[in-house]
């Protein structure tokens, strides 16, 4: 998933999330990451291990995807 803040390419926040659905054999959770770019280079990044189970994909692009927003909020 990506997110654009910004309307000049020079100056634009970009945001990308991304997960790994059950990758741990172990307990099934999800590890999720994002990270945000400012002219090409990372400003906040994030990856981990979820505190939560998940059966379908778009729990887990909700998941992830609300996670990345409220660090954009917090940015912004």
């Amino acid at each position: 998933m990506q997110f654009t803040f910004g309307s000049d390419n020079q100056t634009e926040v970009e945001g990308f999330t991304n997960f790994d659905q059950a990758g741990n054999p172990n307990n099934r959770k999800l590890t999720s990451g994002y990270v945000f770019t400012y002219g090409g280079g990372a400003i906040s990044w994030r990856s981990k291990l979820q505190d939560c189970t998940t059966i379908l994909t778009i729990e887990t692009n909700y998941i992830t995807a609300s996670k990345a927003a409220k660090d954009a909020i917090w940015m912004f």
